[in-house]
């Protein structure tokens, strides 16, 4: 088995990356938006990502 490269490897600091961050987590909460159970938004977690 191979070992995977650090991501301080893959990617080059001067370089713009684009990543995926899904929108559910554990327990089907969700981590942005709207939650259609709860009625809740968490919008305000998208300054900390």
């Amino acid at each position: 088995m191979v070992a995977r490269m650090a991501r301080a490897e893959v990617f080059a600091p001067d370089e713009v990356a684009v990543a995926h961050v899904m929108n559910r987590v554990v327990r089907r909460c969700y981590l942005l938006g709207n939650d259609p159970v709860s009625g809740k938004n968490y919008d305000n977690r998208k300054v900390m990502i």
